[in-house]
């Protein structure tokens, strides 16, 4: 609206200037009169959105064409209708909105302060707080008024502009009519149409002081609220059209040595959280994907309503203005996690998923550059989806996984992977991309060894028993992740060991000391040997699966630790004591 009544305030302007030269320069009375003409028009193009105006100020002009060698005893009546009516329009009500516009200004930029000296109370300074919230309240009910008056002032000057217009311009084209009879053919044609505005000119001035009063008594009417509480918006809504999950203020805390604190405009949108200082201002994106960052509330600082997205890179830091709308942008931040894992991921997500947010793959790669090109001929993918089971995700069955979990010895399918990644940890699942990372061949060899039907006769042996439904791939994630820890971090549905192998299966490692040969007891024994001896339970007693359980955890858990080669060299001489 302030962008508009600039722009018709210079139009305008720029038509009483005309007419003024018009008037006061008659020897260029020609010349003069087509550059009204043409300011006409340009009006009318400005006035596109209002037909009522547009079409008037158009067929005005075409009219005005005509009669250009006509105009010269219209003088006098251009002077009091066109120039000084729409000069008093602007001079008075243009004038009296940017006044009101000033001081809505000024009120706005006081309240601004006031939400920076409220945020900034600490939370041991009841009285500091209690001043902070007085001042912001006042400040509020303030700009709460002003902005009342400011909006009674737009919509006068927006209802105003359309009848000033039309009979300013309506004025001048009746004296055109009236003084000039040479061109009483040409404007006959006009009239009808010039009396149906009259006539649709004196209803728009009655509808106008009718909208008047009914907006003053609206006006009167709420100016008897009480504006002293907070109506920031706090719903979020992550399927909305524009695709604009929750915006609104937030204070961010730099990443700088000072850690200062700037209010800025913050919006979710396209899994992305971003922020702008002014409206005009380009993005900045705090988050990339929304998918690899977690959100949780900060009570351990000084100021209250924090809350910190933390991504894979970088953690940000920000604070709401009430309780209410750090819960609720909470809350959106966590709804838009969810509603992105729902939709289908693309191969830029899956990449950026494995550079930034795998610990593993990054501690690994740099160690088996060499043995990348051990692994050519048949890909990764075809060589372990092969496997039985491995044609679906071993916890919710979806097509087509293309992520595994180098230390359980399963596939799994993105969402699933990222649950395994941020909910169960790299102690209890090691997740690896089978498109992206690279594999070493023992690796390699050790997955197509196992696979999602051997794991899943373990892992969900007495599922069915207990009543427990297994997720599928329609499934909301929060069931799919009740079921994943359920599974391998409760251990729930492993199938329990009879009583006597119960007792001799637990594998535990015995410390011995070994003192050295022809060594005198009484020399004291500065180092000592220890000889790990594993006692397992008999092969023979074990079922298949249990089996391929125990060489799994013996040859995979040394890589959890230390690096293959390593770990097989540490071990060596425990697994060959010979």
């Amino acid at each position: 609206v302030e962008t508009d009544v600039v722009e018709i305030e210079a139009k305008l302007d720029k038509l009483v200037k005309l007419c003024s030269g018009m008037i006061e320069a008659g020897k260029a009375y020609v010349t003069t009169n087509r550059l009204f003409v043409s300011g006409v028009r340009d009006l009318s193009q400005q006035c596109q959105g209002d037909t009522v105006i547009s079409e008037c100020l158009q067929r005005f002009g075409d009219s005005l064409q005509e009669m250009v060698n006509y105009h010269t005893i219209l003088f006098d009546q251009a002077q009091r209708s066109v120039r000084q009516q729409l000069h008093n329009f602007v001079k008075e009500d243009v004038r009296k909105f940017k006044e009101t516009k000033k001081q809505f200004d000024k009120v706005r930029e006081d309240m601004e302060l006031s939400l920076v000296r409220n945020a900034q109370a600490p939370r041991h300074r009841p009285h500091e707080v209690e001043e902070a919230t007085g001042a912001l309240t006042l400040t509020r009910k303030c700009f709460r008024h002003l902005a009342l008056d400011y909006v009674l002032q737009i919509n006068v000057l927006q209802a105003k502009k359309k009848f000033e217009i039309l009979d300013s311009m309506l004025s001048f084209m009746h004296a055109q009519h009236s003084f000039f009879q040479q061109g009483y053919s040409l404007l006959h044609q006009l009239d009808p149409y010039m009396k149906k505005l009259a006539a649709e000119l004196d209803q728009l001035v009655i509808d106008s002081a009718v909208e008047k009063r009914e907006m003053e008594r609206k006006h009167a009417a709420i100016q008897q609220r009480d504006f002293s509480y907070d109506e920031s918006k706090v719903e979020f809504d992550v399927d909305a059209p524009s695709g604009v999950v929750m915006e609104g203020y937030l204070f961010k805390r730099a990443s700088n040595a000072f850690k200062t604190w700037n209010r800025r405009w913050f919006s979710i949108q396209n899994s992305q959280l971003v922020y702008q200082k002014k409206l005009k201002d380009a993005l900045t994106v705090v988050v990339d994907d929304l998918r690899l960052c977690s959100v949780k509330p900060c009570e351990d600082i000084e100021r209250r309503f924090c809350f910190e997205v933390v991504s894979p890179t970088k953690s940000c830091m920000l604070q709401a203005d009430s309780e209410k709308l750090r819960q609720a942008w909470v809350q959106a931040v966590q709804a838009s996690i969810a509603s992105a894992y729902r939709e289908s991921p693309d191969s830029c997500y899956s990449e950026r998923l494995d550079r930034t947010a795998s610990p593993s793959t990054s501690s690994i790669d740099s160690a088996t550059d060499s043995r990348e090109r051990g692994v050519k001929g048949e890909s990764v993918l075809q060589r372990v989806q092969s496997v039985a089971g491995n044609g679906q995700c071993g916890d919710c069955g979806q097509p087509d996984p293309r992520w595994a979990s180098i230390n359980l010895g399963v596939l799994l399918c993105i969402e699933c992977s990222g649950i395994h990644r941020w909910s169960l940890g790299v102690h209890c699942s090691k997740v690896r991309s089978l498109t992206l990372d690279s594999w070493e061949p023992e690796l390699l060899k050790l997955m197509c060894e196992l696979g999602n039907s051997t794991m899943n006769q373990i892992y969900e042996a007495q599922y069915e028993g207990l009543g427990s439904r297994k997720p599928t791939a329609s499934s909301p994630r929060q069931d799919k992740e009740a079921w994943i820890k359920d599974k391998y971090v409760e251990k729930k549905f492993l199938r329990k060991p009879p009583t006597a192998l119960a007792r001799d299966a637990p594998r535990h490692w015995r410390a011995q000391k070994c003192q050295r040969p022809h060594s005198s007891p009484r020399a004291p024994t500065t180092r000592r040997k220890v000889r790990l001896e594993p006692v397992l339970p008999s092969v023979a007693a074990l079922s298949s699966g249990e089996r391929a359980v125990s060489s799994h955890n013996l040859r995979t858990w040394p890589w959890a630790t230390l690096g293959s080669f390593e770990a097989w060299w540490f071990f060596y001489p425990f697994l060959f004591p010979s």
